[in-house]
């Protein structure tokens, strides 16, 4: 008899085992509304128009939702690091989605915001369909592309 349970006390072991080993379903991509709260905070551009960047390139903006202000650390036309500063709006159109417009430089731009979670943000450029670009949330900016010592190899 004590062999008896103690068989049937491993086979619920077993299966127990086996079931909570089984492959999860994915959790479903939660996307959030783009409002200044949730673009708050510093991105880093982990893909462009399909592609990660090349070894040594970047893009880091951080966004300040309170003035409506950002500040942006790039390298992609030039091996030096260049600095741009400016304000952004957001706004909802009913066919677009949510747009992110941003002035600087003396140039205003404007983008598609379709994809945002906590982590992730994609942006396509209005009048270009074919330039995307995928944000990745990041803790801050690196010191030495902050302080100008970063440069291509």
């Amino acid at each position: 008899m004590v062999k008896f349970i103690f068989r049937i006390m491993m086979c619920i072991s077993l299966l127990a085992m086996t079931t909570a080993c089984s492959k999860d379903e994915e959790a479903p991509v939660v996307y959030q509304e783009v409002n200044y709260a949730t673009m708050n905070g510093t991105w880093m551009l982990t893909e462009f128009n399909g592609a990660p960047l090349q070894e040594g390139q970047y893009v880091y903006i951080t966004f300040n939702r309170k003035e409506h202000t950002f500040e942006m650390y790039e390298n992609m036309g030039s091996m030096y690091s260049h600095k741009s500063t400016g304000s952004f709006e957001i706004e909802e159109d009913e066919d677009l989605g949510y747009i992110l417009t941003g002035e600087y430089d003396y140039s205003l731009k404007e983008y598609i915001v379709s994809e945002m979670t906590d982590e992730t943000m994609k942006w396509t450029v209005k009048d270009n369909a074919e330039d995307v670009s995928v944000y990745t949330r990041c803790a801050e900016i690196p010191e030495d592309i902050l302080n100008g010592s970063r440069s291509l190899k």
